[in-house]
């Protein structure tokens, strides 16, 4: 029992102990974080989302923090972009879109200017 493990003696556990927790806890969190934040920045306007509050709604437009969900007839409420649960999707092909890594920068300059075009097309 006199030989140390790895030559680390007692820091050996306490480097387990780190390395097991990146792997197990902080790199898929981080993985599923980046996931969650592509779809969202692929958000479009008609979209149906629902939020993590469980409000179902159709994206009205999108700013650069928000998004305007339509909830009902008329009425429009202002949610944070990080609060999107998740898309409902209809068809496979939008489904593919939404989570597909290479459409993201190409489709978020084109979310911001419909949106923008949308609102001077209401006033």
């Amino acid at each position: 029992m006199g030989e140390d493990f790895f030559g680390l003696g007692g820091a050996a556990p306490v480097i387990l102990m780190v390395i097991l927790f990146y792997v197990l806890l902080y790199r898929p969190q981080k993985k599923q974080q980046e996931k969650q934040q592509d779809m969202v920045s692929k958000l479009k306007r008609g979209t149906r989302v629902v939020t993590r509050g469980g409000i179902y709604g159709r994206v009205d437009m999108v700013k650069e923090a928000t998004i305007m969900l339509e909830v009902a007839e008329g009425v429009v409420i202002e949610v944070a972009k990080s609060m999107i649960a998740t898309a409902i999707v209809s068809s496979e092909e939008e489904r593919k879109e939404l989570m597909s890594g290479t459409a993201a920068k190409e489709n978020g300059d084109a979310v911001e200017d419909t949106a923008v075009q949308d609102t001077k097309d209401k006033e």
